[in-house]
């Protein structure tokens, strides 16, 4: 008999919690460590990755830029690990695990080993076999299903104190990067997110941040486009597409007049976007130094009425 969907996904979540008691009785202080569960799985990423970088654990553990590098901070201050610039591309570092580092890695994997061995020891080799061949079908479906899914984007409108702090810092990279935007740019976002925000639309693909756009109200009748963007790995796909139109279908449902927004020049890729959605360059103001750069803005309006 086939099981439907929503009994399907009831004891997805039931195993779901009770597996998630199993990862606590390794969580937090793990295998009596000071280490927590994510500073270990980075240190095991580093021991067993060659020429690992910052960015490689950002990837594949999915963590937030400023928490790696805090806990690499962390980490060398413990003498755990080192760095050394790469030889091909001095802006990359390479992250290597110290002889202490390399000590510690090994107690806490010999430990890890007895901890399993613990939880197994009262199941017979007939339920240990069946258990592994369970944990292995597990995995073979659902690697199957997600790498069947990872070109799929979400986009969801709420967000939390948490978002901010990564919207804040993905915004100061990307023109740090790209355009070469000097910190008084970072100092001039934290304000942007002292108004009154109406909406923000954050989207998402495999739990990584893929772009986001947002709108803060002015009056009544007009509000302003803020924080467009979209992450470097997920354009071309449509995505800033699908944010505008998420962004304009609210404004008209919510029966405001007009949509503004403010840019620079030198972001020409953004035009045709602007232009495809309707939006008309309205003002242009005199080249000026701005945040270490000498920039010209434009702004661009949308009437919805």
């Amino acid at each position: 008999m086939k099981i439907n969907e929503s009994a399907a996904g009831l004891k997805f979540r039931k195993f779901n919690r009770f597996y998630t008691n199993v990862l606590g009785f390794l969580n937090e202080h793990i295998y009596d460590s000071p280490f927590s569960l994510t500073e270990t799985r980075i240190l095991f990423e580093i021991y067993n990755t060659p020429n690992c970088t910052a960015k490689d654990l950002q990837d594949k553990l999915v963590l937030d830029r400023g928490y790696v590098s805090r806990m690499l901070k962390q980490f060398e201050k413990e003498d755990l690990i080192y760095k050394e610039k790469s030889k091909a591309d001095a802006r990359h570092h390479y992250i290597y695990v110290t002889e202490t580092g390399k000590t510690i890695y090994k107690k806490l994997e010999k430990k890890a080993n007895e901890q399993v061995e613990l939880m197994l020891k009262e199941i017979d080799d007939e339920k240990q076999h069946k258990l592994a061949t369970a944990m292995e079908e597990i995995e073979a479906i659902l690697s199957q299903s997600l790498s069947s899914k990872t070109s799929g984007i979400s986009i969801r409108d709420y967000y939390l104190s948490d978002d901010i702090h990564l919207l804040i810092e993905k915004q100061r990279q990307f023109y740090a990067e790209a355009h070469g935007w000097d910190n008084t740019f970072l100092a001039y976002l934290h304000e942007t997110f002292d108004a009154e925000i109406e909406k923000i639309w954050i989207a998402e693909s495999g739990g990584k941040f893929a772009g986001c756009v947002g709108l803060v109200k002015q009056d009544k009748k007009t509000v302003q486009l803020r924080w467009f963007l979209v992450d470097a790995a997920f354009r071309g796909r449509g995505l800033g597409t699908q944010l505008l139109e998420h962004l304009v279908t609210y404004s008209r449902e919510m029966k405001f007049e007009r949509i503004y927004l403010w840019t620079v020049s030198s972001m020409a890729e953004a035009r045709p976007l602007y232009e495809k959605f309707g939006f008309r360059l309205s003002e242009v103001k005199e080249e000026t130094s701005l945040w270490g750069q000498h920039l010209t803005e434009e702004r661009w309006d949308l009437e919805l009425s």
